[in-house]
């Protein structure tokens, strides 16, 4: 005996309607947490969306007791509201360019065409064509937002909303072929078409505004690792990351019997600058001396604010040997440089502990080698020693 399922339309709208409000009431919840973090625009907007879908909706099953302008115009476009607003969430929260003149435009022809086919000529096969058709274009218009964000950390999230959306865009095309052909008597008629169309924005509110949420989460996770892993003022990694890429490049090395090099460089006297120009002169000179630094090294090389003004660098591959000829190199750039400061121009030299690592090393001789050669280079200042 087959399975007949049926659906009654006017519990899947109920349905679907408290599923937008319970999931708003999860982003709102979010926001609220959030709220002291300014960088986290579009947090609201994303809120606003899912409750003008789920008030739309509620209109809409009022339909026979509340004015045809409630239950027609406001609520489909409150409905169609819901995407739009959401594109507009995604630009804000990504920092992409969006087009609030664009949401505008679509919802004003959208309710303008509503009204017109209400009043004017009632019509309902084309008031469903032009929501149909106006849900659409927010749909591809939020395709395209997230699609613009699959090159940043965001992606997986971006990804999830991406095919969901671009699902139910390819339906709502497929809906208005199929309502032009046989149009449905109401809204809330029971046809075939009318249950999938509900039950597929059922379904698309869980990956709508799951996604957000990952995406807020994914947002602040990777923030949180920049703030446990870099350094405020030099943008550098600080000493935990350095110490963690220390030890997997020692662990590298006792894999494949490698060898690198560690450069632990100090600023001389840069007690004397602090004194003499001030602080800020200070952080001027740890600002401009990491650049230095950055734009020295090559691409699989690492650089680290080790502590105070001490920075370690670490060359993969190379040898202590092939490691003096680049401590002198950026000795001599830092040498080099001029820093200016409220009209003064002074120069710093940096002193550098040289030790090299093989798969023999240990965590704590290599430290131990390159600080006990950056003491003996401090004696001079603007040195390099090797560790023996």
């Amino acid at each position: 005996m087959p399975i007949v399922f049926s659906f009654d339309v006017r519990t899947l709208v109920l349905f679907v309607a408290l599923t937008f409000f319970v999931q708003g009431t999860a982003i709102g919840a979010q926001a609220l947490l959030i709220r002291e973090l300014r960088q986290y625009r579009g947090v609201r907007t994303a809120l606003l969306a899912n409750l003008c879908v789920a008030v739309g909706l509620v209109l809409r099953l009022l339909i026979d007791r509340l004015p045809d302008f409630l239950t027609t115009v406001a609520a489909s476009s409150l409905i169609l509201a819901g995407p739009g607003l959401f594109y507009v969430a995604l630009g804000r929260f990504t920092g992409l360019t969006y087009s609030r003149g664009a949401v505008t435009g679509i919802i004003g022809s959208v309710a303008a065409f509503l009204s017109y086919f209400t009043y004017r000529q009632d019509n309902n096969l084309m008031r469903m064509v032009v929501l149909s058709l106006g849900g659409a274009a927010f749909v591809f218009l939020l395709v395209y937002q997230l699609w613009r964000m699959r090159g940043t950390p965001l992606r997986f999230s971006a990804d999830l909303m991406l095919v969901s959306f671009l699902i139910y865009g390819i339906f709502l095309i497929l809906r208005t072929a199929s309502i032009t052909l046989d149009p449905p008597q109401d809204v809330l008629s029971n046809s075939p078409v009318q249950s999938a169309t509900y039950l597929l924005l059922f379904v698309i509110s869980f990956f709508w505004s799951s996604g957000f949420i990952l995406m807020v989460s994914q947002r602040l996770r990777n923030d949180l690792m920049e703030v446990a892993t870099t350094d405020v003022l030099t943008r550098l990694p600080n000493r935990r990351a350095t110490h963690g890429f220390l030890e997997k490049e020692l662990s590298r090395a006792k894999r494949n019997g490698s060898e690198f090099s560690v450069l632990l460089i100090d600023i001389d006297n840069f007690k004397q600058v602090n004194d003499r120009w001030g602080h800020a002169a200070g952080d001027k000179v740890l600002v401009r001396t990491a650049g230095i630094f950055q734009a020295i090294i090559r691409k699989q090389d690492w650089v680290g604010r080790w502590g105070g003004e001490e920075f370690l660098m670490i060359f993969p591959g190379s040898p202590s040997s092939d490691a003096k000829s680049l401590a002198e190199r950026v000795r001599s750039e830092i040498a080099g440089v001029r820093y200016q400061h409220a009209g003064a121009s002074f120069g710093i030299t940096v002193s550098i502990g040289v030790a090299g690592a093989d798969q023999t090393s240990t965590l704590d001789e290599v430290l131990k080698e390159a600080d006990d050669a950056l003491y003996k280079a401090k004696r001079t200042k603007n040195a390099v020693y090797i560790a023996d």
